[in-house]
């Protein structure tokens, strides 16, 4: 006589859910964790097409404040250039023009070489003082 377990299993083929949830779940909170460090910026209010305009040379209402390297600023004014200033003087000078005429137009301008993090050191001066807009020169003087 032959016996049949009746609490024997059958062999069933189906994926385990419970650790591949545990896995996205770990990945969900690494990647929330995360996020706020990767969208980091400034706020920029670019100009619309139709409002940009050239700025010529020969107007002397603007100032040129140029990065040439790490920590090395020239400021050019009416066409005479002011070499090797630190960021202190250039707070200062920046403050004095933008008092005596607050339509003076700010642009900075350097070399494809200089780090990206020169060019946020003197818009962080230039809002410091106030100046609300400043222009990236996009060809050379």
């Amino acid at each position: 006589m032959v016996y049949k377990n009746k609490n024997k299993r059958k062999l069933r083929c189906e994926i385990n859910i419970v650790p591949l949830l545990d896995v996205l779940l770990v990945l969900l909170l690494i990647f929330i964790s995360t996020s706020p460090i990767i969208f980091q910026s400034i706020k920029v209010e670019l100009p619309n097409t139709i409002k940009s305009q050239n700025i010529s040379f020969n107007d002397n209402s603007f100032i040129i404040i140029e990065i040439f390297g790490i920590g090395k600023y020239n400021i050019i004014v009416n066409g005479h250039r002011k070499e090797l200033l630190l960021p202190r003087q250039i707070e200062i000078f920046a403050k004095d023009i933008y008092i005596k005429k607050p339509n003076t137009i700010f642009f900075i301008g350097g070399s494809k070489n200089i780090p990206y993090e020169e060019i946020i050191k003197i818009l962080n001066i230039l809002h410091k003082v106030g100046i609300k807009s400043v222009g990236f020169m996009t060809k050379a003087i």
